[in-house]
């Protein structure tokens, strides 16, 4: 009897001691609603740059921000006022355009709605990093989250080398001497993708090859040492000094030297800046 009153005991211990747990698939951590930006949760409170392609091509860039309803779905819309932060370094109308305004609508059971904007890349200088903050304002549901209804975009531009933009018409200033017109061709060897070869060089109709390197973030540019055939004599064209290229305005300097190779006595060294018509 006594074995049997000290089991029933230990049980009773052991259902009392498990009743004072939730099961943990029922327990509500979270049943509140908050609005947030998205951008702003992944950016850590720190401005987010982003990068946009320069193309010259007076299109602007296509951007937005999402905005996220972190709750249960409602079942009407939910209006969301937002406004710019008056210490914008981005200029509206010559670095961004907006394109939504306030307030905008989370739909109905739905979780998320943008804010677009647009950035204009070509005003943009390789290097600057304009800043366009956001900020949430008002809700008709629930609360702004207290971290992240604010969100800054950092508007920075990338210029890849691509050998097409460098193509083309281009006036060449030469000091001392004057302004020309020329025009650059792609190599036609394809061991050399990034050269390209101009057809009046040193205004006395000279064939010359320049290459490129494709390091946007340290352009240059090489006038590889050539003989080159102008007013019936050959000449030994050389690169005299650092040359560079500005990969988002086309254009690119090279010091140069001009050698007639028969008697090794040199001609010209001066500097060519070839500028895109």
């Amino acid at each position: 009897m006594k074995k049997i009153l000290k089991y029933l005991f230990s049980a009773g211990i052991i259902f009392l001691a498990a009743s004072c747990y939730d099961d943990p698939g029922t327990e509500i951590i979270f049943d509140g609603l908050e609005i947030e930006i998205n951008e702003a949760t992944l950016a850590g409170g720190v401005i987010a740059s982003k990068a946009y392609v320069r193309a010259n091509d007076g299109i602007a860039k296509r951007d937005s921000i999402r905005i996220n309803l972190a709750g249960a779905h409602q079942n009407s819309a939910v209006s969301v006022g937002f406004s710019l932060d008056a210490s914008n370094t981005a200029v509206a109308g010559v670095h961004y355009n907006l394109l939504s305004t306030s307030p905008v609508e989370i739909p109905a059971n739905s979780s998320f709605t943008y804010i677009y904007f647009e950035v204009l890349a070509d005003n943009i200088e390789q290097g600057e990093n304009w800043t366009l903050k956001f900020n949430l304002t008002s809700t008709t549901a629930g609360e702004l989250s207290a971290n992240y209804s604010s969100f800054t975009r950092g508007l920075q531009i990338l210029c890849p080398f691509v050998r097409n933009n460098f193509l083309g018409s281009y006036s060449c200033l030469e000091p001392g001497y004057g302004t020309y017109a020329v025009t650059f061709t792609a190599d036609t060897d394809p061991a050399r993708p990034n050269s390209i070869v101009v057809n009046n060089f040193w205004d006395f109709g000279g064939v010359v090859r320049y290459e490129f390197s494709t390091n946007s973030s340290s352009p240059s540019v090489t006038l590889p040492t050539q003989s080159v055939v102008m007013g019936g004599n050959t000449y030994t064209v050389s690169q005299n000094g650092a040359a560079s290229y500005n990969p988002c305005e086309y254009s690119f300097v090279v010091p140069y030297r001009v050698v007639l190779t028969a008697t090794g006595v040199t001609q010209d060294t001066n500097v060519h800046t070839f500028t895109k018509n």
